[in-house]
């Protein structure tokens, strides 16, 4: 554990005495190096107090060496190529690539929060940076008062809960709340423990600054956004709702209902999107509305397809925005209305778009199908009443995800369309590396049963 830190930190003290492609490399192979913490036991491994990993955190910090290596893979033309501040641009995405690490291998509630905080300050540098339009600033600045206005109470809410235990290590809480059972939680400590976690996922009705950020954002900005800065909001629900696991208070009821509705009303603007960005920004919305719908349900199988729904959509969801910027830098253009006839002009990439755009819908044989039915039955297992909005969610996934496919590859091509449209073999390479694990995974599903013990 403490070997992937300082081989992060030594890495980044030599950002200009190494070049692009060692850095890449280095990611790729710490993400191997990674692959030990998905073997832990149930109990977990805890180095020098302050650093815990178990098989939750485990799966997310080899998730997050991985996308990071292919932020720089998909980065190479539009910052390495151009020379767009190349040593600057992976220097950024290295310290955010620490920050998020420390995040989810943090047992000490205070650190905790200080590494959610501040792993916003790189995003945002990302975004203002290296974005390609002035209404980035704009994209910048929702979402830092989003996610810091809504920070602000659970840093007074981790600090009631470190006072009543008497202790800020995570684990000793967790273990200690098993045995004194906090039945009365009160309604405003626990939301402003979940409100931070609920505008990182983002939850329905917080989420309008994560289009924009994904709009503004560059190709990198847009998959660690997706692939692992989602997944913080995620990981915080999981682990604090641990405390709160018996305190079955009404709002939990609320936010099921909300974010069940939200992942509704987001497949319909999916629909009617002309932006494909925007349309894949939406589509994640109503994703992580669904994780946190079976997350709320308190079910084994809802934690576990939780888990695997954060895993699979940070693949599925990167490798989405991958394309897209593909498309854009050959056409530039974001608009659905403008591309067709893709097919014709290069069907290897129209297979590509076929695979993710089924993986994004839940169709086998990727992981994303595993992660939905173990949601659908958690929810519905909660209440019967459920089974009209889960149909309703399926049918409009599959409808924007083939709207998204037919307006891309179908139809014909426009008269302007004078541009080269062939591929080298890093980008499909980028593309493979984004789908091998989604669906290879489904070979080992056995594992989501070493996650939690109750």
């Amino acid at each position: 554990m403490m070997s992937i830190i300082f081989g992060s930190l030594g890495l980044m003290l030599m950002k200009f005495m190494l070049c692009w492609e060692i850095r890449f490399w280095f990611l790729m192979l710490m993400s191997f190096f990674s692959l030990k913490f998905l073997n832990l036991e149930v109990w977990g491994n805890v180095c020098m107090n302050y650093l815990y990993c178990d098989n939750i955190s485990g799966i997310l910090v080899n998730l997050t060496f991985w996308i990071s290596g292919l932020m720089l893979l998909a980065s190479n033309y539009s910052v390495k190529v151009m020379n767009n501040k190349s040593s600057n641009f992976s220097f950024v995405v290295l310290v955010l690539c620490l920050l998020v690490i420390m995040f989810f291998l943090s047992s000490n509630l205070m650190y905790f929060y200080i590494f959610f905080e501040v792993s916003l300050i790189p995003t945002l540098m990302l975004i203002i940076g290296w974005g390609y339009q002035p209404e980035r600033l704009q994209a910048g600045m929702y979402m830092m008062l989003y996610t810091i206005s809504a920070s602000l109470p659970l840093l007074v809410s981790l600090l009631i809960l470190g006072y009543l235990y008497s202790s800020f290590n995570m684990i000793l809480v967790n273990y200690l709340n098993s045995v004194l059972l906090l039945h009365n939680v009160n309604l405003l400590w626990f939301l402003g423990v979940m409100m931070a976690f609920l505008v990182k996922l983002p939850m329905f009705s917080v989420h309008l600054w994560l289009p924009k950020a994904h709009v503004e954002a560059p190709i990198a900005g847009s998959m660690i956004l997706a692939g692992v800065l989602l997944k913080l909001g995620g990981y915080g629900i999981l682990r604090l709702l641990m405390v709160f696991f018996w305190s079955d208070i009404f709002v939990s009821k609320i936010l099921m209902i909300v974010s069940l509705w939200g992942g509704v009303i987001t497949a319909i603007i999916c629909v009617g999107q002309s932006d494909i960005k925007s349309l894949i920004a939406y589509s994640s919305v109503g994703h992580m509305g669904m994780m946190l719908a079976g997350v709320l349900s308190k079910f084994m199988w809802g934690w576990e397809g939780g888990v695997l729904m954060m895993v699979s959509h940070g693949f599925c969801s990167s490798g989405l925005f991958c394309l897209a910027n593909l498309m854009y830098e050959k056409f530039k253009s974001r608009s659905l209305y403008l591309y067709g006839g893709m097919l014709n002009m290069n069907s290897i990439m129209c297979l590509w778009w076929f695979l993710f755009c089924i993986g994004n819908m839940g169709a086998p044989p990727s992981i994303n199908l595993v992660s939905e039915i173990m949601l659908f039955c958690s929810v519905y297992m909660y209440s019967n009443i459920f089974i009209g909005i889960i149909i309703i969610m399926v049918f409009l996934g599959g409808l924007y995800n083939l709207i998204m496919f037919i307006s891309t590859q179908h139809g014909s091509v426009m008269n302007y369309m004078n541009s080269n449209c062939i591929n080298n073999f890093s980008e499909y390479l980028l593309l493979f590396l984004h789908f091998y694990p989604m669906l290879f995974f489904i070979l080992n599903v056995g594992y989501l049963n070493k996650f939690f013990l109750f």
